[in-house]
């Protein structure tokens, strides 16, 4: 499980785990400030977000070509796209110059920074654990057959095993689905060296076929039909869209629940290329 169902809203769990993570490193750091001074509270109550923000501009500066193209999405967060990287160092330069007077705070830092790690660690080993034996399973393009919407033949998943692939789980009525698809559909044109298939959920070919005449674009890739909605029943899909991104061994390199900027398709795409 990567993400849960918050009303019409899909939640990744990393994120909640970020959240309950910020809250913890909070919490300590009250705690901690009690006793030795209220910097450390002010450190907690910032730390989190200065490193989200410079884990954002990291992630911007790394992908400029692709923001430069949509300069909004830089604001568009919630579609992901934070480096960790930058992030820690982002934390550790605010932590250095908050406490450039009191050097001798930095060490109390360790305690709330144990435990947002404890909530970190913790809350993925817990789901590591729920997951069990399926997630090996999940881990590997699935042995699934689909078929296509031209001519409803057959077609096997593990046939595409050799090169990397992309598979993008969707449905007509889906509204974030429908915004991605042009991006989608003009990257897949522009990647011949990646598979991308669109897996529609349980909609018939009429249906899909009349969203597809209304469209302005040329789609690419394979359109797939998947009535029993078997993609979604074996990996565990919780919510539209969610794309899963395969390298050549097909093997599960990363998967995105939710709508797709350019940026992050760029990230995904570089794990399987």
């Amino acid at each position: 499980m990567d993400a849960f169902k918050l009303g019409p809203f899909l939640v990744p769990v990393a994120r909640l785990l970020v959240i309950l993570s910020l809250l913890g490193l909070g919490f300590a750091s009250d705690w901690v400030a009690r006793r030795a001074g209220q910097h450390l509270a002010v450190w907690g109550s910032n730390v989190g977000l200065v490193g989200l923000a410079v884990a954002r501009i990291g992630f911007v500066m790394t992908h400029f070509s692709d923001f430069v193209r949509d300069p909004l999405n830089i604001l568009y967060v919630w579609q992901g796209g934070f480096d960790p990287t930058w992030g820690l160092l982002g934390g550790l330069a605010y932590t250095l110059w908050l406490f450039r007077h009191e050097r001798y705070l930095i060490r109390l830092t360790l305690i709330p920074l144990a435990v947002a790690a404890g909530v970190w660690f913790g809350g993925n080993w817990v789901i590591k654990m729920a997951q069990g034996d399926s997630h090996q399973q999940i881990a590997e393009l699935p042995a699934l057959t689909l078929y296509r919407l031209e001519d409803g033949s057959a077609v096997s998943l593990a046939a595409f095993k050799g090169r990397p692939v992309a598979v993008n789980v969707w449905a007509t009525w889906c509204p974030p689905c429908r915004r991605e698809m042009p991006l989608l559909a003009e990257v897949a044109r522009q990647t011949p060296g990646v598979e991308f298939l669109f897996a529609d959920q349980g909609e018939g070919p009429q249906t899909i076929g009349a969203y597809l005449s209304g469209l302005k674009f040329m789609m690419g890739g394979a359109v797939l039909l998947d009535p029993q909605q078997a993609m979604s029943r074996t990996q565990k899909v919780v919510g539209l869209p969610t794309t899963f991104f395969y390298d050549a061994q097909g093997k599960l390199m990363s998967r995105q629940v939710g709508e797709l900027s350019r940026a992050m398709l760029s990230a995904h795409l570089s794990r399987i290329r």
